[in-house]
């Protein structure tokens, strides 16, 4: 039995399932950064553990709204329940793309695969807006990148810029 608003909890689960992949796989290899012997006694796994916390507070969100959201419709998801299969498309898409950006930002580089990243999802979220999506993402890039390299002095890859 299908009930208002019950066609939109499987795209929130497939979301939370595949935030809750990536954040295990993103707190797994901060765990793997070696450790320092002297010097800097925190090493590099302070800022991807803020970024690990941040990851856990999103599956946190997601799953309060999953559990939400099934109270709210009244019944929980069945596999005989249909889906929106625009909803779908979107979720795997940013998925797939997320992916796509952890995977190519070592080869391109911090500038041009988050620029492309944010132009994606922002392509998506704000569509139709093409300038207004360039100009965001490469500000925010710029900014996020003056604030890491400049105020915090954090490498990050140079890509097909170079250093």
């Amino acid at each position: 039995m299908q009930t208002a608003g019950s066609g939109r909890l499987l795209p929130l689960a497939l979301l939370l399932a595949a935030t809750l992949a990536i954040t295990g796989g993103y707190v797994w290899l901060t765990l793997a950064l070696p450790s320092p012997s002297l010097g800097d006694p925190l090493g590099p796994q302070i800022f991807p553990l803020l970024i690990c916390a941040g990851l856990v507070l999103c599956v946190t969100m997601l799953a309060a709204e999953l559990l939400l959201g099934r109270r709210r419709a009244g019944t929980t998801t069945t596999a005989g329940e249909p889906v929106d299969a625009r909803s779908l498309a979107v979720v795997a898409g940013i998925t797939a793309w997320t992916g796509l950006y952890f995977f190519s930002f070592e080869r391109a580089g911090f500038v041009i695969s988050t620029t492309l990243f944010l132009f994606g999802l922002m392509s998506v979220f704000n569509a139709g807006r093409w300038r207004i999506n360039a100009c965001t993402a490469a500000g925010f890039t710029l900014g996020a990148w003056l604030l890491f390299v400049q105020v915090l002095s954090v490498r990050l890859p140079g890509g097909w810029l170079g250093h």
